[in-house]
């Protein structure tokens, strides 16, 4: 009996490991089976599982002989005759010598059945209570051990089965939930960045939205250009969701950085990531690296410089080419968006940007129209940013028609992101429910504060001299330092992003494209 004990606790350990490893039920359940052939080689045992949608699903132990056999048949022909009882009543049963259907056990007929009147052995396999199928075996320890032991231990075997079972379910319902969390945070992502960029009616709106959905399925390189402020890179996140590289990263990579932080951020370490680094526990990621498998948003490219841009165009030449060795290939399942600020298109024409990396960039395109293009949209882009600013802020405020009238008559040189900016700044500032004219003058047209109106238009003269003062000062930093932005920053002690806002705020941009494609004054007289 000892040596019976054993020999049990050796079988369930087995099996508990089996089950503890185990990625799905049915390798659980075979290894099941393959222990008990080893344990008890004498025996056939089956497992029958039958799933909610009418599956039925057969496992036995290898076969020993033509006993074996004849047994698979036995469990077959019982469940085509009897399994339908089988998973209605949650009892033990074992099926007679001299009957076909199953006798269910309670405790008194479990005492009076000799082990030698027995074909069949089963316990019921019970996830929850449900009955999902059944454990059978034509013997087990023969005279070792009386019937009732046999059935409990077949029971503990069932509910090793139940719980494999139960881990399936539970896995099942999890990755359940979480398509329903990723369909749902599709669709915000949707309502919030698509719905908001096309709000409204306008052809424009219709026609952006049109060139979003063709170009979000496919896996061509996408460039995505208009003024400031217009929602480039919302799109850009739209394009990224809606595409098959979903569940993987988005990364985005500023190109205004400084050059030796976009050196980094871009390549990593650049000389090892070209040449396959031999140090690649320390070496910075690149942000191809970083994107393996999803997208790479490069914002602001118009500010990448003529060296950058030529270390871009090699990467991407080796990346196709499959040049890098084994540690960097999975930098080459990259899809490329792009954004720009200006035409990139007028910027090759007037070589400041080169054409051969433009070309690559830029398979397909999707032009973000101004606010200006969409006049018709205006009344919705407020509608929507001030439902938005009301819920964030706990608050209830609408406009009177006269401030939605003047609102819709501005040009909103600052687009989407300015009309956002305006109206959360109506609602906070708002003394109450009904955001009045007298609300919107101190914001849209600011004004420093003056006794008279003479006080007031000398006050803008001086605002306005003090810029022309400004942007000259810009312009001959920029001369000094041959149009090089950060030249001039360094010059001026402002920092990049300082130097980038006051280019953008004189519209210096067309006057350092020009510059830059013109050759030095001293190699001209050199010539």
């Amino acid at each position: 009996m000892d040596n019976l004990c054993e020999l049990k606790l050796s079988i369930f350990s087995l099996i508990h490991r089996i089950i503890d490893r185990a990625l799905h039920p049915e390798q659980a359940i075979e290894g099941l089976l393959r222990v008990l052939s080893q344990a008890v080689p004498q025996s056939t045992a089956a497992v029958i599982i039958s799933s909610s949608s009418a599956e039925v699903r057969f496992f036995f132990t290898p076969s020993q002989d033509d006993q074996g056999s004849d047994t698979e048949q036995r469990i077959r022909s019982l469940y085509k005759t009897g399994f339908d009882l089988v998973l209605s009543i949650p009892q033990p049963f074992v099926v007679l010598q001299g009957g076909p259907r199953p006798l269910f056990l309670d405790r008194k007929a479990l005492h009076s059945i000799q082990k030698e009147q027995v074909r069949l052995l089963g316990s019921p396999v019970i996830l929850g209570d449900e009955v999902v199928g059944a454990i059978m075996v034509d013997c087990f320890f023969g005279d070792r051990a009386p019937l009732v032991e046999d059935v409990q231990f077949l029971s503990i075997l069932a509910s090793f089965i139940a719980q494999a079972l139960s881990l399936e379910s539970q896995v099942k319902r999890r990755e359940e939930a979480l398509v329903r969390e990723n369909l749902a945070l599709r669709a915000r992502i949707y309502e919030e960045h698509l719905g908001l960029v096309c709000l409204g009616k306008s052809a424009a709106g219709r026609k952006l939205e049109a060139e979003i959905r063709k170009a979000a399925p496919t896996e061509a390189s996408v460039l995505i250009w208009g003024e400031p402020g217009t929602g480039k890179s919302s799109i850009a996140q739209i394009v990224h969701e809606f595409s098959g590289r979903a569940p993987f990263p988005f990364v985005k990579v500023h190109c205004s950085l400084p050059e030796d932080l976009l050196e980094k951020e871009l390549f990593g370490n650049g000389k090892d990531f070209l040449n396959g680094g031999i140090d690649e526990l320390h070496a910075p990621r690149s942000a191809f690296d970083k994107a393996a498998g999803g997208t790479l948003l490069l914002d602001e490219a118009e500010d990448l410089s003529t060296t950058h841009q030529v270390k871009m165009l090699d990467i991407l030449d080796r990346l196709q080419a499959g040049s890098f060795g084994a540690s960097r290939a999975k930098g080459a399942d990259v899809r490329l968006v792009t954004v720009s600020s200006v035409s990139l298109f007028e910027a090759a024409a007037t070589g400041s940007f080169r054409k051969d990396l433009l070309n690559r960039l830029s398979t397909l395109l999707i032009h973000v129209p101004s606010v200006r293009e969409r006049k018709d949209d205006i009344p919705f882009l407020i509608g929507h940013f001030l439902e938005h600013a009301c819920r964030e802020q706990g608050r209830k405020a609408q406009l009177s028609s006269q401030v939605l009238k003047k609102l819709c008559e501005y040009d909103w040189p600052g687009n989407i992101a300015e009309i956002r900016n305006t109206v959360i700044r109506l609602v906070s500032m708002a003394d109450g429910p009904q955001i009045e004219a007298e609300d919107l003058a101190s914001i849209l047209d600011p004004k420093p504060a003056a006794g008279s109106g003479a006080v007031s238009l000398e006050a803008i003269s001086a605002w306005s001299r003090l810029d022309e003062i400004e942007r000259k000062e810009v312009s001959a930093a920029l001369e000094r330092n041959r149009w090089i932005r950060r030249r001039a920053a360094d010059d001026l002690g402002l920092t990049f992003r300082q130097m980038n806002y006051r280019v953008k705020k004189f519209g210096l941009d067309a006057l350092i494209r020009q510059n830059r494609t013109r050759p030095p004054a001293n190699a001209r007289r050199a010539r």
